[in-house]
């Protein structure tokens, strides 16, 4: 089954697979994706974190493979380590006037890592260390729910207006559904075969909604989980004790999974009681970056680094489905249930560039130092490229989509992330502090939310001869915002503003060889 060539280009410029957990008017805007895989908070071993994740013009840490590679040519000594993370989410949602809870949680591992130490050659070079390493750089882990009354609209309303934008035939819709499967080739199908829709009597391109009556009962919940991750192939070398130069090479992996449920209730309904809304989209993707460091030892209680990190280019496949569960006293229907064939799209980001500097002064007598890291993020330069197909649904290549990377323009702004951290020895033991500030990267405030976060955290280590030991915990509250769907009047639709309460505990355990 194929509909016409037409349809089929214009479903995929308004955004390839429709809705994604929120359903737009305007099809879905992939610089939120790209965004989401690109927003690192405090990562790396339970060291780093405890400090704010400053570690630009820090060395002799396995996290250095990631963010300044300069800093693996402090290591005079090779190491094996491991670091286990338990994160966790508490959400609090404000909807049409009402407050919902949910939390989750989850534990992973944040890093791998093994260092390579060898001497130096010559007589500047001093010592030199490759490095392997894993690290999760970006945590996709979220959990909401919100309900509330609506006096104004119903998801009914969205799916006329979609279809309506559209210029789909009543017929078209019938020819493209499946009724041995209750399976629709496109949303709009879907919308048609639960009855939430009907075709104007005058004109059969247009249609109605079944279920007028108000107000309407609203429920939801949104929960995602998976991560972007990296492996790292990382050099660095020590001349003359005080310049310190790095490379590295990161291959990203990318895994997603977000569930998407919506419910409505009709107290007055007089076609339906009401009607679930299920969505599920996976991502899968992939990709490379380059990055290069150095730290520069201006005295002995002073070190500046600096750092650069490529964008990442990565190749993402998606595969989407979604499907509607009528409730109705009222009639009997052909179908309780319709769901959409399970969709496929494949689509290119380039991740922003990242540029950090650094300085670092140590205390006398080797009791700590304290350190601070200016972090600056390109969102502006984040782009998007869809994948094209021949007549046999395969990929051809993968072309600029112009009005997705305008659009990254007129949402985004480059920001500088702001971050510092102090760690204070007693002997063999660690105390370390830290924190993070990253601004509102929105050009406009979007739903009246000021995005920017604040986070904190802090740490304890052991170190010896032969092994080390860390913890961590981060601590980060913010807030977010998601609108269930959208129409065309903004006054009759609301959107759940969200508080989120995230922590994160981390153990970093390695060995000296």
């Amino acid at each position: 089954m194929k509909l016409t060539r037409i349809f089929i280009a214009s479903a995929l410029i308004l955004g390839g697979i429709e809705a994604q957990a929120q359903l737009t008017l305007g099809g879905h805007f992939y610089g939120e994706d790209a965004f989401r895989y690109s927003q690192s908070k405090v990562i790396g071993s339970a060291r780093m974190q405890g400090m704010g994740g400053s570690y630009t013009a820090l060395g002799a840490d396995a996290g250095n493979a990631s963010s300044n590679p300069a800093g693996l040519g402090f290591y005079n000594r090779s190491e094996l380590s491991i670091t286990p993370i338990f994160n966790s989410i508490n959400a609090s949602s404000l909807y049409a006037g009402s407050t919902s809870k949910a939390n989750t949680s989850n534990a992973n591992i944040g890093q791998l890592g093994l260092v390579m130490n060898s001497g130096g050659s010559g007589t500047r070079k001093k010592r030199s260390s490759f490095a392997v390493t894993y690290s999760k750089q970006v945590n996709l882990l979220t959990n909401f729910n919100y309900a509330g009354q609506n006096n104004r609209s119903s998801m009914g309303n969205y799916f006329t207006e979609k279809a309506n934008s559209l210029n789909v035939s009543a017929k078209t819709l019938d020819d493209e559904f499946d009724k041995n499967t209750a399976t629709a080739y496109y949303p709009e199908g879907m919308y048609y075969w639960t009855y939430m829709i009907d075709p104007d009597s005058k004109n059969d391109t247009k249609y109605t909604t079944a279920e007028t009556s108000l107000p309407v009962n609203q429920t939801g919940n949104n929960s995602s989980t998976g991560n972007q991750s990296q492996w790292n192939l990382a050099y660095g070398v020590n001349y003359d004790d005080k310049t310190y130069i790095g490379f590295n090479l990161g291959f990203v992996r990318l895994n997603y999974e977000n569930l998407n449920n919506y419910s409505e209730q009709f107290p007055k309904g007089k076609v339906f009681n009401g009607f679930d809304y299920r969505e599920d989209l996976t991502s899968n993707g992939s990709g490379i970056h380059l990055g290069v460091g150095g730290i520069f030892r201006v005295s002995d209680n002073i070190s500046l680094g600096a750092n650069i990190t490529s964008p990442s280019w990565i190749t993402v496949n998606e595969v989407f489905n979604s499907s509607i569960s009528i409730k109705t006293t009222f009639f009997k229907p052909d179908y309780s249930e319709v769901r959409t064939r399970e969709n496929e799209f494949s689509y290119k980001i380039t991740t922003p560039l990242k540029a950090s500097g650094g300085a670092t002064f140590f205390l006398p007598e080797k009791k700590g130092f304290i350190t601070a890291d200016a972090e600056y993020v390109a969102y502006t330069g984040m782009s998007i490229k869809y994948a094209s197909y021949d007549n046999n649904g395969y990929i051809t290549g993968f072309d600029k989509v112009t009005k997705e990377d305008n659009r990254i323009k007129n949402t985004y702004k480059d920001a500088v992330n702001l971050k510092a951290g102090a760690e204070y020895r007693i002997d063999n033991i660690r105390l370390r502090l830290g924190a993070k500030y990253m601004p509102d990267p929105y050009k406009q405030k979007i739903d009246n939310l000021n995005r920017s976060q604040m986070i904190f955290s802090g740490g304890v280590g052991y170190r010896s001869a032969k092994f080390f030991v860390d913890l961590a915990g981060v601590f980060n509250t913010f807030k977010t915002a998601f609108t269930p769907y959208e129409l065309a009047n903004t006054a009759n639709y609301a959107s759940a503003n969200i508080t989120n309460n995230q922590k994160s505990f981390v153990i970093s355990v390695g060995t000296f060889f």
